[in-house]
């Protein structure tokens, strides 16, 4: 009988000494493995003296040469690639691609960003995402009450636009909604790259002026200044 085994992640035992990693970085040893071997960090491969013996014993140039020898008896070359790209999006492949993963953006709006996620806002049930939305609805609160925003303040809508460089259909999931006012929280950074990112600068005016088109007021809060989106 087949029985599935798992993954069975290996041990580690934080440990204080005086002795030197094992894997030949010759730094202070902080964890012990199952196998008794001690080393400067949770994972062999990070420690530097392994990763720097890995690299000395490796021929690079030959790496990259058999790489290329693969690539060219496969035919897989840069052409080749543009072609198989041009054929997946002819046939619809991407856009089959991109609808899913819309859909799935739309279903879940607000937890898209791993790298900064959405937090509840002291004890409400309400989420902001980065310093900038926080002081928002800090701000809201010195004005109203926490009560108030409770009973008021929602994260905003997903609304459909069309990307102004190439005309794609995309998915804007929006900050905040007080009644039918959409605000919208942006850094310079965020905004335009700091006036260097005229492509962004204008996809982001293109998702507030379809927020108008589909009947919500907007008001941008741009480096923490409000401002109407007319």
């Amino acid at each position: 009988m087949y029985i599935k085994r798992g993954y069975k992640k290996p041990q580690i035992t934080e440990i204080i000494t005086n002795d030197l990693c094992q894997y030949g970085c010759n730094g202070l040893a902080k964890f012990m493995f199952t196998n008794g071997k001690i080393c400067c960090s949770k994972h062999q491969n990070s420690c530097l003296g392994k990763r720097k013996q890995f690299s000395d014993r490796t021929d690079h140039k030959e790496t990259a040469a058999k790489s290329l020898a693969t690539r060219s008896r496969l035919g897989i070359t840069k052409s080749s690639r543009a072609k198989a790209h041009a054929t997946m999006e002819a046939n619809g492949t991407y856009q089959v691609m991109r609808e899913k993963m819309q859909r799935h953006w739309k279903n879940n709006p607000h937890q898209n960003n791993i790298q900064c996620p959405l937090i509840p806002y002291k004890d409400t049930a309400i989420n902001y995402q980065g310093s900038y939305e926080y002081e928002f609805l800090e701000k809201l609160e010195q004005q109203s009450g926490i009560q108030w925003i409770i009973s008021n303040v929602r994260r905003g809508p997903s609304i459909w636009y069309n990307d102004p460089k190439d005309g794609t259909k995309r998915l804007y999931i929006s900050d905040f909604l007080i009644d039918n006012t959409i605000y919208e929280i942006k850094s310079q950074w965020t905004w335009n790259r700091h006036g260097t990112n005229e492509v962004l600068e204008n996809m982001n005016k293109e998702k507030l002026n379809e927020c108008i088109r589909q009947g919500y007021k907007v008001i941008l809060v741009l480096n923490k200044q409000e401002q109407e989106w007319l």
